[in-house]
């Protein structure tokens, strides 16, 4: 089958493109040939490797002839209108832009997660109200949903629509996507299948890895962490516009001598704090669409202790490969990470089901099959 790809980006720029990449390249191993149109002027040659043909010209469509067209995230919506009508189409939903005004899925006041189709809520909650872009003159802008609707009433003119958990999937049957036409496939990617899990570290040492924005929640871990009263450290890898903030409320709370920033790591060094780490912790305000950062701790033989939010419980079994908590709710949190840290045989214990349940369910080969049937199935 001929795969034409849709994305804005031509570049390894966040999940978005790392799964692409991987789907493409794969598929391509696998005998499909692949295409992508994009609206990238400097697309990166690595990036673009896998692919037969791309460009962002839409004759694309006329050289390459595709069998299906796959859509993932593109700022140009309105492009895709003609090819849904001429094409068979799939829409794969990487994360809430399509169904959300905010694109976050929690509220901006309380940090609540929303759960709300798109409607008159977006305005009685405010999230009508959104920060400017870099640069202009005033700090707010205003957002109204008609740009959001119609985006949404284009959408549901595809055959199918790909989503990475079952809460992304009930996010789009409220806003009236037919439940018929979604499939649940979880998007993992090719390094998860080249990790090897450690042996348990002995250590009462937590880790956090990831983004460090305030929809991941970090701060909501650290208030957790001030309510331990048992020894621990903590190790925060990453970086973002969160982190000054961040580092500031761990002076604040008492903790900071007990925390360390490392800011942006390398993918490819993050083993040596993985193999230190006693768990890592997943602490996500907004609901992660899928959240790749605990299937791969889960890999590494450590056990997750997370918020229950969006699709992490897809991956997460609660008191098997490691410990859900509600969502914001920093208290629970607390105690989870204080009961592993009390007990290091049962994370050691949870460490190795948790390598065990990625390594049976959550392959990229698994996610390969899955993706392909749904794409013959939108034919």
């Amino acid at each position: 089958m001929r795969v034409l790809h849709v994305n804005q980006r031509a570049g390894f720029f966040g999940g978005v493109e790392r799964i692409l990449h991987d789907t493409a390249a794969s598929l391509a191993v696998d005998g499909w040939p692949q295409a992508l149109l994009h609206e990238d002027v400097d697309p990166d040659a690595r990036f673009t490797g896998p692919f037969e043909i791309a460009a962002s010209d839409p004759e694309i469509v006329d050289r390459f002839q595709p069998d299906i067209v796959l859509v993932h995230k593109t700022g140009q919506p309105e492009k895709t209108d003609s090819l849904t009508h001429t094409r068979p189409t799939a829409r794969m939903v990487h994360d809430h832009d399509l169904v959300c005004l905010r694109r976050h899925k929690y509220l901006p006041v309380s940090g609540r997660v929303c759960d709300r189709a798109a409607g008159r809520s977006c305005y009685t909650n405010l999230c009508f109200v959104q920060r400017s872009a870099p640069g202009s003159v005033f700090p707010i802008a205003f957002r109204g949903l008609y740009a959001q609707r119609r985006e949404m009433a284009s959408n549901r003119a595809m055959r199918r629509y790909i989503v990475g958990s079952r809460w992304m999937r009930e996010q789009l049957e409220k806003n009236g996507f037919p439940a018929g036409r979604i499939d649940v496939v979880h998007p993992i990617p090719r390094v998860l299948e080249g990790l090897q899990p450690f042996a348990p570290s002995g250590q009462q040492e937590i880790l956090y890895v990831g983004q460090v924005i305030r929809g991941k929640g970090v701060d909501l871990l650290l208030r957790a962490l001030a309510r331990l009263d048992r020894p621990w450290r903590t190790t925060i890898v990453g970086d973002g516009n969160h982190l000054q903030a961040c580092r500031d409320l761990a002076s604040e709370l008492g903790i900071g001598d007990r925390v360390r920033f490392t800011g942006w790591v390398d993918h490819e060094a993050l083993g040596a704090f993985y193999s230190a780490a006693c768990f890592a912790v997943v602490p996500s305000r907004w609901p992660e669409p899928f959240g790749m950062v605990g299937p791969e701790a889960m890999a590494r033989g450590r056990p997750v202790v997370a918020f229950s939010a969006g699709g992490i419980p897809d991956w997460l079994a609660d008191g098997v490969s490691g410990l859900l908590v509600p969502p914001g709710d920093v208290q629970g949190l607390a105690a989870a990470m204080g009961r592993l840290l009390a007990d290091p045989g049962l994370a050691a214990h949870m460490g190795q089901a948790a390598a065990r349940q990625v390594r049976n369910h959550l392959s990229h080969r698994g996610y390969l099959d899955s993706l392909k049937r749904s794409l013959e199935a939108t034919q």
